[in-house]
């Protein structure tokens, strides 16, 4: 804007004693209008550069603004992974059933004896998977896991009777342990399903038993429907010292129900700091856990996230790592 001033002054000083017309063509004036023009055309450049200037700053505000409220939050803020893995291959025939205590029987001394036929499932030996190398792979092999109640698992990898077809291919098993603790008087729950070396449970039909029996009286004390929904936590466990090297292993077994997106789901919960909902029925890995005493809980949840009711459905466990 200066500029056209001083050229409107340089103007006025060569033409001011050429001419006493102050609009002819020697008046100072006479080129008043083009600098007027010229003046007014800068002027509006330079407001349209400062409005251009404003609208892209607020247009990258309002971006940035929106994209920072409708981003999809990530499932875990904190650098603890869980990532889905596939199921280790199962074969159709292999069946469990739980012979001993019988359903609904009352009980009168202990230690009480659990006693499981298992067809089709070697026990005792190691899992022949990759997985083996990827987790923490048990020496003692494979087992038969008992639970009772919501007591941590009881594992069982010899059998009583040992049994093979003559091709040495189809296993059938009659696995027997004493129930290592107490019970109190009432009534009591067992779970049970086969499981792999490194901790995974087999998950076709027939896979699981359960049942109910009662100790001294047969009062139904407990919130268990074993035809509804349930949960059943397995890995990883409190009795085991897993290595930070390692990723663990998460396993659970769902019974009577499926998992979806918009149906029923698994919640999981580290540490009071990680939450997570798990809408597949497979098994998980889990990075990141630091060596010390880490807390996981699990809560079956329904299609309105509601914990679904039931003694099983809300289990807490502590691990350590090394």
């Amino acid at each position: 804007m200066k500029y056209i001033w001083l050229l409107l002054i340089l103007n006025v000083r060569n033409n001011v004693t050429k001419s006493t017309d102050l609009f002819g063509p020697n008046s100072p004036f006479y080129n008043l209008p083009k600098l007027a023009a010229i003046s007014k055309c800068y002027f509006a450049s330079k407001i349209s550069h400062a409005f251009t200037t404003l609208f892209l700053t607020f247009s990258i505000i309002c971006s940035v603004g929106f994209a920072a409220e409708f981003a999809p939050r990530k499932a875990n803020p904190t650098e603890i992974r869980i990532v889905p893995v596939r199921p280790t291959p199962e074969a159709d025939n292999v069946k469990v059933t739980l012979q001993f205590p019988k359903n609904e029987q009352v009980m009168y001394q202990q230690p009480i004896n659990v006693q499981i036929r298992v067809l089709g499932f070697p026990v005792g030996t190691m899992s022949d998977f990759d997985r083996k190398k990827q987790v923490y792979n048990d020496p003692m092999g494979q087992s038969i896991m008992v639970f009772v109640d919501d007591y941590h698992p009881i594992e069982i990898y010899k059998s009583f009777v040992d049994a093979l077809d003559p091709n040495n291919l189809y296993y059938d098993w009659t696995l027997n342990k004493d129930i290592p603790f107490n019970l109190d008087e009432g009534m009591h729950v067992i779970r049970t399903f086969p499981d792999r070396s490194f901790g995974e449970s087999l998950k076709n039909p027939g896979c699981f038993a359960a049942g109910i029996f009662y100790v001294g009286e047969q009062k139904d004390d407990l919130d268990v429907d074993l035809n509804g929904p349930y949960l059943t936590y397995n890995e990883p466990q409190a009795t085991i010292r897993y290595t930070e090297k390692k990723p663990l292993l998460l396993d659970f077994y769902i019974t009577n129900t499926q998992l979806s997106q918009d149906g029923y789901k698994v919640l999981i919960n580290i540490d009071n700091t990680v939450k997570r909902s798990l809408t597949r029925w497979v098994p998980y890995y889990i990075y990141g856990l630091k060596q010390g005493t880490h807390t996981f809980r699990l809560q079956l949840l329904d299609e309105k996230n509601k914990v679904v009711p039931g003694f099983f459905n809300d289990v807490e466990r502590q691990i350590t790592i090394d």
